[in-house]
């Protein structure tokens, strides 16, 4: 599955443009989608030295994105080029809804579940 996530105010309380401290259990949870082999977009506003603070402050903690507001060559493929939206599965913004993390690993599982049964019909 391909998980876009917001930075500030998603993954950390939003000090734009410092980095706010860990939201309650997203590393936690940002790590767990990582070890379910998820593809992971960091999609934020943040470029340049912002964006390469964001970067340096998740690798420290051990979270690793598979890409940095851009789309994944399969989506590329599969849409015939690259478009300014990122595409994903899931989207995790804090600017689309309150965001809980542990309700984030539960929507998680039942995606997974759904596209499990739907593979087996």
């Amino acid at each position: 599955m391909v998980i876009a996530i917001d930075f500030d105010g998603t993954i950390v309380k939003n000090r734009w443009p410092d980095i706010g401290p860990f939201r309650f259990m997203a590393r936690l949870v940002l790590r767990w989608l990582q070890r379910r082999g998820h593809t992971l977009i960091l999609w934020t506003c943040r470029e340049g030295e912002t964006l390469g603070r964001a970067k340096v402050f998740l690798w420290s903690h051990g979270v690793c994105f598979d890409l940095w507001n851009q789309n994944s060559p399969e989506r590329c493929k599969e849409y015939g080029g690259d478009s300014r939206k990122v595409s994903a599965d899931l989207y995790i913004d804090d600017r689309a809804g309150w965001v809980f993390w542990p309700l984030v690993a539960a929507k998680v599982l039942w995606m997974e579940a759904r596209e499990w049964l739907r593979s087996r019909a």
